[in-house]
């Protein structure tokens, strides 16, 4: 038997292989489904007014100034457009976003291979660069846009980087859970951040 078919027979046959193998695959692709909702959805959203018995009500501009941004109308790729057209990512972001897409697609589409094939790997080390992508788009829209339409906080007043989306919770969380934390740890870490982001806002409320 050829030494890496051997290797191969061990990474599928061996429980923890196999249990960390399916875990790592199934992080990757629900983080990355997390990007897309980043990426579509709080667009969508802000095309969207109001709601009837089918759902939500999306005007016409959505499809005008951002579907028509895509040739086919497709709504991550028109998204990512809107957001590189409005200075939310730049091109090093567009970038790194097209390498998390092929992997994800990898991943999904050839599950067994990275399960038993010696060498096909879940690239885990990606999230550091889907979790930066999503925490600049995130950001970008609680600053302009949420804060920017209530009175009591003055976005020039908030920093930034101390702002903790839902998204970026749950990326921490699912990662940190992973892991193996305890989840008293994951909410001291919560409590943490949402302690950073009052801070930030203080002085606008003074």
């Amino acid at each position: 038997m050829k030494q890496s078919t051997a290797f191969s027979w061990d990474k599928f046959l061996d429980p923890n292989s196999l249990r960390s193998n399916l875990i790592a695959a199934s992080i990757f692709i629900t983080s990355y489904e997390i990007l897309k909702d980043s990426i579509i959805e709080q667009i969508k959203s802000f095309y969207t007014h109001g709601f009837d018995q089918n759902g939500p009500i999306v005007s016409e501009s959505y499809r005008a100034k951002v579907l028509d941004l895509d040739s086919k109308g497709n709504h991550f790729r028109a998204s990512i457009a809107w957001l590189r057209a409005n200075g939310v990512i730049d091109a090093k972001d567009e970038q790194m976003i097209g390498e998390l897409t092929r992997h994800r697609n990898d991943v999904a589409h050839n599950l067994p291979q990275f399960l038993s094939e010696a060498g096909r790997e879940v690239e885990l080390g990606r999230l550091t660069n889907l979790i930066a992508v999503v925490a600049k788009v995130d950001r970008w829209w609680i600053m302009n846009v949420e804060l920017a339409i209530q009175d009591e906080i003055n976005p020039d007043d908030v920093h930034a980087d101390g702002i903790v989306s839902g998204r970026l919770f749950f990326l921490h969380m699912l990662l940190t859970t992973a892991s193996g934390a305890e989840s008293s740890q994951i909410y001291e870490e919560f409590l943490k951040q949402r302690d950073l982001f009052d801070k930030s806002t203080k002085g606008s409320q003074a």
